[in-house]
């Protein structure tokens, strides 16, 4: 819980999204129920805060940019502005952010900050999946962003977990028993890469959640198979089959590229089959599409040809490992 006066740090990882991933979309939940498979890394988001009652009301703000506000209307920051519209108690703040990794790259960075921000302003510790709850709430229903729940309910969590999205709005979290070694190797099999861009995952979405709302069969087809991948994905990282996971996440995405043009780019195509041939057994990029980061399963003899052949496209790898950790919050 954080104190009434005082410095608070909150923080929440990023996390990698294995298979499911767009049956989470309202549209699609309310009419057939979704699954998602994913997991939290040490890649993470955090946010400090510090309440600063004897100053003149306001909030003192370091997230995409410095600068004051006189309240929390005033913010900049969309997330931010609609997290303090929900919890804030009125107190001056500073606030401050920074993560791992940037911005709108598939990781759910978005999400991270809410959970890490409502974490902090919450006057009473909130158990995991409420906290989930409440984030994702000031995405879809304050901000009405057409995103689904995952990314919260994995950034509050962490670890390996099965997210059951019912038609009734209720969300099952299920652990996924990964033993420690196997997530260390997995950890090491699994290569990420920066593709250098960005794009914001509500554009990409709100092409196949129309196609969803619309009731078109090929994207329905689609997604029911994603869904369907999220059983033999789970029983395979059990059972430490890392050649499975990358044969999977591979079918994953040539599933995913069909849902919208704006999924995935031609460089990004270009590299992903050079990927394979230098060694890769599958891979698919992370969140929504368009861009971001570029996820390869790669035994560990192949690695030196995968990273020549990324390099050459201009990606950079960035180094993470799975982590069990969910949201913290500590007080000063």
């Amino acid at each position: 819980m954080s104190a009434d006066t005082g410095m608070w740090v909150s923080s929440a990882p990023l996390r990698i999204s294995l298979a499911g991933g767009g049956t989470d979309l309202p549209g699609y939940v309310r009419r057939f129920g979704g699954t998602v498979l994913g997991a939290g890394t040490d890649l993470r988001v955090t946010v400090v805060g510090r309440r600063v009652p004897h100053r003149p009301a306001g909030i003192r703000v370091c997230l995409d940019s410095c600068g004051h506000a006189e309240s929390a209307g005033e913010l900049a920051n969309p997330f931010a502005r609609e997290a303090m519209l929900r919890h804030w108690d009125g107190t001056p703040l500073d606030l401050f952010s920074m993560g791992d990794v940037p911005g709108a790259t598939g990781m759910g960075s978005s999400a991270a900050f809410c959970v890490s921000l409502v974490a902090g302003l919450s006057k009473e510790p909130l158990e995991a999946s409420a906290l989930a709850r409440a984030a994702s709430d000031i995405e879809i229903e304050g901000l009405g962003r057409p995103v689904g729940r995952q990314d919260h309910y994995l950034s509050a969590l962490g670890g390996f977990r099965l997210l059951h999205f019912h038609r009734d709005g209720t969300v099952d979290v299920e652990d996924v028993p990964v033993p420690a070694e196997s997530a260390r190797r997995l950890g090491e099999e699994l290569l990420l890469f920066h593709t250098g861009t960005s794009r914001d995952a509500g554009a990409v979405l709100r092409d196949q959640a129309g196609g969803t709302e619309r009731g078109d069969k090929g994207t329905t087809h689609r997604l029911h198979e994603i869904k369907e991948l999220t059983a033999p994905l789970r029983d395979a990282l059990v059972h430490g089959r890392f050649t499975e996971v990358g044969r999977l996440l591979g079918r994953h995405w040539e599933l995913k590229r069909g849902l919208g043009a704006r999924v995935s780019l031609p460089r990004v195509d270009r590299a992903y089959e050079d990927a394979l041939v230098a060694g890769a057994t599958g891979g698919k990029l992370l969140g929504a599409g368009g861009g971001g980061f570029l996820l390869l399963h790669v035994p560990l003899a192949g690695r030196p040809d995968v990273r020549e052949a990324l390099t050459a496209h201009g990606m950079r790898e960035q180094p993470f490992a799975f982590d069990a950790r969910g949201a913290v919050l500590h007080t000063l």
